[in-house]
């Protein structure tokens, strides 16, 4: 039985958005190590100062896999709290197509486009 804060998305839409969301979670953090290793062996001839460049590059492609991680991380709090799948503005449902594409999404497309529009 269903409350009124579960979505009517199925168990099993949920369950693979679940897996879906830990393995980008896993394949981010591994990217993230893999970008940090080959960093720390690279050399520049930009003459910016010694590692300056790919200091710069390794923390901007950290902050970007931080933020994805969150991203990733509050979409699994919200298929454990059961309020997966509503919109976290307007709390309608959001359609099955948008949650395959971008199972992180916490918003509705008419949210989305009134985010993008401020």
């Amino acid at each position: 039985m269903q409350t009124s804060t579960e979505p009517t998305t199925n168990r099993a839409a949920t369950a693979a958005a679940r897996a879906q969301l830990m393995l980008q979670r896993t394949e981010l953090r591994d990217s993230m190590d893999h970008r940090m290793a080959e960093a720390s062996t690279m050399r520049s001839d930009v003459s910016d100062g010694h590692g300056e460049t790919e200091h710069l590059v390794v923390a901007e492609q950290h902050d970007h896999a931080a933020r994805l991680d969150a991203i990733t991380r509050a979409a699994i709090d919200r298929i454990d709290s059961g309020t997966y799948g509503r919109c976290i503005d307007c709390g309608d449902e959001i359609p099955a197509e948008r949650l395959e594409i971008l199972p992180a999404t916490p918003v509705c497309v008419q949210c989305q486009a009134t985010h993008e529009r401020a």
